[in-house]
């Protein structure tokens, strides 16, 4: 009995030593939570692009002894350009604020200039990105050619000039730490093989550039890459999960939640996205356009292939995208070769585009393309009232299907612009050979 007080205190200092460790287990739990419940939607589809990888000039043009030298490669273009990037553009000044048509077309064919020419109005304050201008206050204009012009005399100054063959405007710069005796024999080197151009001079209108050589390109064909439409949902929808999908027959399906809208079409391999409430009617700015544009394609790495700027409508405030394969524009009535994106109010209000991918593309026959001065002949002979109205000539890529079969082929064709619009020219070997347009 004598040790029972003494067990007694052993007892309750456990009871409290216990009662401590309780408490303390009390104040210091946290549960675990399962963070699985709401995944994280992974929105990456392809790839982010630069400023610099969508808005390229399409051609290159040189005047030069007497002759003028020009090329649709697009490697030959982003060499001179990387050369240019190392260049301190100075001041920006309006030299011209009504330029004529003939006045433009002799800005280009003036020896020792190289011109390229891009296929939409391209802000200064987008270029900035690219080149290196030393004014900060640069004009809130656009141009559409860039004309680079040098001296036999090394110690006179380079000059650069912007011009819109839109508002006719010629903005002129001097070029800025430019060794320029590098520049002209690296000029001369890289365009010592370029085909001859013809300048056909037409009244009150700008000239066309056509070469005067036929050329050999490949066709080539590949197997349809498709990107499933789920990825899109999740990039383009607030809320993934609250999306409903109903389909639309056997040819489509239908995504949509309270606040948008996103069709999709099996056979054209097309995905169109709408948001009604942000609709505006407000006119955009062209260089805001483009910076939105490209950056709300980047937030889901939506560059698929090598997509380009192509156009651009300030009033609906759309950009277009065309898609290209080796440098050269793609052109199909099905399925879709562009991406559009037109902007509303503080977001994007609707978003076309192919949902497919050119993959692992295997070359096929060889395909001799007449010369442009061959097509533009051809044109004024048979449709002499369309040769005023044409903009353009150059060649680009066809793509078609091949029956029901998911192989598509690229087929290299001369195209003609008018009217905003690419038309097809498609000369066909019939009875000494017939031609016509599509």
């Amino acid at each position: 009995m004598k040790y029972i007080e003494q067990v007694k205190s052993v007892i309750l200092l456990l009871l409290i030593l216990l009662s401590l460790t309780l408490t303390f287990t009390i104040w210091t739990y946290s549960p675990s939570y399962d963070l699985n419940e709401t995944p994280v939607v992974d929105i990456a589809i392809a790839e982010k692009k630069k400023l610099e990888d969508v808005v390229k000039p399409y051609r290159l043009m040189l005047s030069q002894e007497s002759s003028l030298k020009g090329s649709d490669n697009t490697q030959i273009t982003e060499d001179v350009l990387m050369w240019m990037k190392n260049w301190e553009i100075q001041t920006v000044e309006l030299l011209n604020n009504q330029a004529s048509d003939q006045q433009i077309n002799d800005y280009i064919k003036t020896l020792n200039r190289i011109t390229f020419f891009f296929p939409a109005e391209v802000p200064f304050k987008i270029y900035n990105n690219i080149l290196t201008f030393s004014d900060y206050n640069l004009p809130n204009a656009s141009f559409d050619r860039l004309i680079v012009e040098w001296s036999e005399n090394a110690s006179d100054k380079m000059n650069i000039y912007f011009i819109s063959t839109t508002t006719k405007k010629v903005y002129m710069a001097n070029i800025g730490q430019a060794d320029q005796e590098d520049f002209i024999r690296r000029i001369k080197n890289q365009t010592m093989d370029l085909p001859v151009y013809n300048e056909i001079v037409r009244e009150n209108r700008l000239s066309l550039y056509v070469s005067t050589s036929p050329q050999t390109m490949s066709s080539y064909s590949y197997i349809e890459e498709e990107i499933a439409p789920e990825k899109f949902k999740n990039a383009l929808f607030t809320n993934p999960s609250l999306v409903r999908s109903n389909p639309l027959g056997v040819s489509g399906r239908e995504y949509t939640d309270d606040s948008a809208l996103m069709n999709v079409d099996y056979l054209s391999k097309r995905l169109s996205y709408v948001h009604p409430a942000s609709e505006s009617d407000k006119v955009g700015k062209t260089d805001e356009l483009i910076q939105q544009s490209l950056n709300f394609i980047n937030e889901h790495s939506g560059w698929t292939d090598d997509y380009r700027y192509s156009r651009i409508n300030n009033s609906t405030k759309q950009v277009s995208y065309q898609l290209h394969f080796q440098g050269m524009p793609v052109f199909s009535k099905d399925p879709e070769t562009e991406i559009n994106l037109s902007w509303g109010t503080n977001r994007v209000y609707r978003y076309i585009r192919p949902y497919y991918a050119i993959a692992d593309a295997q070359k096929g026959r060889e395909i001799q393309l007449r010369s442009g001065q061959d097509i533009y002949n051809l044109i004024h002979a048979l449709y002499e009232n369309k040769v005023q109205s044409i903009d353009d000539i150059a060649i680009g890529y066809n793509l078609s299907r091949n029956g029901q079969q998911p192989l598509l082929n690229l087929e290299p064709s001369w195209y003609y612009l008018s009217n905003g619009s690419w038309t097809r020219v498609t000369p066909e070997l019939l009875g000494g050979g017939k031609f016509g347009l599509e």
